[in-house]
């Protein structure tokens, strides 16, 4: 009786660790919105470059998990309102040469959206995509 009260506590505990996951797939990319009691964590990975190894979305310093792809960042920040997440950054310089500025981008976990624009080597775009909910 002590082993299965032991199980069945340790199976409470441990799928309340995290308490939800989307994984959204959009043109490009997946992105990954986790949230459990204490905050939300975002993450997004190309899917042809990075196959499904996550890095941290919107980041504001380059890092381990970045590095193959980003070179500088400037005057970024990440804003989580319930499902939707807005990356504002300034400046942007990747790996490939790539530079982007002014931008602004809004991925909504609820509506599976995803929109962005801003200055992609000073040509100005905008993009608006629907994506799917991918199964865990």
């Amino acid at each position: 009786m002590k082993k299965i009260l032991l199980f069945l506590t340790i199976l409470f505990f441990s799928t309340n660790l995290i308490a939800e996951e989307i994984i959204m797939k959009c043109k490009h990319y997946r992105y990954k919105f986790i949230s459990d009691n204490s905050n939300v964590s975002i993450y997004s990975a190309h899917i042809e470059r990075d196959k499904k190894n996550y890095h941290k979305f919107c980041p504001d310093k380059v890092a381990d998990d970045n590095k193959h792809f980003l070179k500088s960042v400037e005057g970024a920040e990440m804003i989580i309102t319930d499902y939707k997440v807005t990356c504002l950054t300034a400046k942007a310089v990747m790996q490939n040469g790539g530079i982007g500025t002014e931008s602004t981008s809004i991925t909504n976990f609820k509506d599976l959206t995803r929109n962005s624009e801003g200055y992609w080597n000073g040509k100005k775009f905008n993009q608006s995509e629907k994506c799917k909910r991918e199964k865990i």
